[in-house]
């Protein structure tokens, strides 16, 4: 094999792809009724927004959904403002909102300080083929990178539970 083969072989399987598809992980159940399963092969979890909801209901979902769950939005990247700022015309809405429960993220750091690349949480508001969608990445999913430490694993599912929380309630319009 040469070593551009051997290169792209190596890529692939670091990327999860294999020559028969992506890797498959297993589907666990949402701690948060009603919500999807986690795929647990991979760090995002998505959401379709229900119909007829607007990109300022989210908004509002988003912020009093963080703070029913004792968390804080603590930064919002309008990306569509942002290109219009910079005369590039954007039609897809896509925002993203950075949230927090320092309490939580307090306990994570002390035992992983390596998780702070991973911090804030975030929650992505985007459409695609005409569908508003909410996405965010696991923090339980980010800890696969560190060592393993039962008390930020506690921590991270607790996160991932407020988060889909947040997502649920900004996904039916803040209802």
């Amino acid at each position: 094999m040469n070593m551009k083969k051997s290169l792209l072989v190596l890529g692939l399987c670091c990327t999860g792809l294999t020559l028969g598809g992506w890797a498959q992980g297993a589907e666990i159940s949402s701690t948060v009724s009603g919500m999807p399963a986690i795929n647990t092969a991979s760090p995002l979890y998505i959401v379709n927004v229900q119909k007829g909801v607007t990109p300022a209901q989210i908004k509002m979902g988003i912020q009093s959904g963080a703070e029913a769950e004792n968390m804080n939005v603590v930064g919002t990247l309008d990306v569509q403002q942002g290109l219009k700022e910079r005369g590039i015309k954007s039609n897809q809405p896509y925002v993203i909102y950075e949230v927090c429960n320092l309490v939580l993220g307090a306990k994570i750091l002390k035992s992983t300080p390596e998780f702070g690349a991973f911090a804030p949480c975030k929650i992505v508001m985007y459409e695609q083929n005409g569908q508003l969608k909410l996405m965010t990445y696991l923090p339980t999913y980010a800890l696969k990178y560190f060592p393993k430490n039962p008390e930020s694993a506690k921590v991270a599912q607790e996160l991932d539970h407020q988060i889909i929380t947040v997502m649920k309630q900004a996904a039916a319009g803040g209802l």
